[in-house]
């Protein structure tokens, strides 16, 4: 992520381009976007959008990859639901794993302990404490 690449823009210049990786906020339509699926689509399965109750297949990024390779992107698009221009999503390390981890889990855990341990009275005062 130091070395320029040369990259053709669709202006048609060319450009130095250096890459990198960064938190990236976004809403419901750029977040099904940036998965690659088609909104209105399962981001889970294959079922089709206009019947998403269907018994299908789990998405896999094998499956993605051979039908990119094996589709026009109007296919892609209209049949499958994916989005072939697009073919990585990093996951938000702040929100996935350090949130879920420790606020969803571990704080709850705490107040639940807490409650059990010293009722609701000390435990709220442990907890402003904590605070």
């Amino acid at each position: 992520m130091t070395t320029p690449e040369i990259v053709r823009f669709g202006d048609g210049h060319y450009h130095r381009v250096i890459y990198g990786l960064g938190p990236y906020i976004a809403d419901y339509e750029e977040q099904v976007l940036l998965a690659c699926i088609v909104r209105n689509w399962c981001a889970k399965c294959l079922a089709h959008c206009d019947d998403l109750d269907e018994i299908s297949l789990l998405r896999s990024r094998i499956h993605a990859d051979a039908l990119i390779e094996e589709c026009d992107f109007d296919t892609l698009w209209k049949d499958y639901g994916v989005v072939s221009v697009l073919v990585l999503l990093a996951p938000d390390l702040l929100h996935q794993i350090i949130k879920g981890a420790y606020k969803d889990h571990l704080v709850t855990w705490v107040e639940k302990y807490l409650l059990h341990t010293h009722g609701k009275t000390q435990a709220n005062i442990i907890l402003d404490d904590i605070d």
